[in-house]
């Protein structure tokens, strides 16, 4: 890790708790135990469309912590909170946490940075903890990092929001693919530009994403931030169908 690339994988850390199927069966169960939850109406779940069908796919919870002890138990685990001091030199806080699944044709993220330039007060000392609960390669979607442009700032052209990224952003740079085996670990900061591919494989490409910002910018933030972020979400609904849209 350097401050030059902003991002890292710690591999293998996590391995033997995933193949023991903690995070795995974890997932499979929220989908059978929590179908009621998910619903286009529902704000803590996105649907992806599918690559060729166009068919919606579900594909998010976001949060997830407050529905799944497993998730919150490695959203506080020491190992998580320890590696970020460790690397950043201060104590950081869970900001926003989402389990993905990425299902078959999943149609993946367009080029973009995690801290929106246009969202005042967003912190800037967002980290992403990225932990594999499936094989992640580029067949199946992976993401796909651009070292080192995190130290020019925003790239998003002014007055926009920076979904999606123009490409002129990235231009000729380095882009890193992170293949990730299970239980493997990336960290990457909120303004290094990322992207993922469709999911062309036959199965789902799941992993759990854990953000945190600084205890020195705010302290604990998760839940202003999720009112927020659902804020916005009713603003993005087509006229008159925001009072269709809740949270449960």
């Amino acid at each position: 890790f350097s401050s030059r690339r902003r991002h890292t994988r710690l591999q293998g850390d996590w391995s033997s708790d995933v193949c023991s199927s903690d995070l795995a069966a974890e997932a499979d169960r929220l989908l059978i135990e929590r179908a009621d939850l998910i619903s286009p109406r529902n704000l803590r779940c996105r649907f992806q469309p599918h690559v060729t069908s166009g068919e919606s796919l579900f594909e998010v919870f976001d949060p997830v912590c407050d529905i799944s002890p497993v998730c919150e138990e490695f959203a506080s685990d020491p190992r998580v909170s320890t590696v970020l001091r460790d690397l950043l030199r201060e104590p950081f806080l869970l900001f926003k946490d989402k389990l993905i699944y990425k299902p078959p044709g999943a149609r993946g993220y367009e080029l973009h940075q995690d801290i929106p330039a246009n969202w005042p007060g967003f912190p800037k000392s967002f980290q992403t903890v990225l932990i594999a609960i499936d094989s992640m390669s580029v067949n199946n979607g992976c993401t796909v990092v651009y070292p080192g442009l995190h130290q020019r700032g925003f790239l998003a052209k002014p007055g926009t929001s920076g979904y999606p990224l123009p490409e002129e952003a990235v231009g000729d740079s380095e882009a890193v693919p992170l293949e990730l085996a299970p239980g493997d670990v990336a960290i990457f900061g909120g303004l290094v530009p990322h992207r993922s591919a469709p999911n062309q494989s036959p199965g789902s490409r799941r992993a759990l994403y854990l953000s945190f910002n600084a205890v020195s910018e705010g302290g604990d933030r998760r839940q202003q931030h999720y009112r927020e972020f659902h804020d916005w979400m009713r603003q993005r609904q087509p006229g008159g169908l925001s009072a269709e849209v809740m949270f449960w």
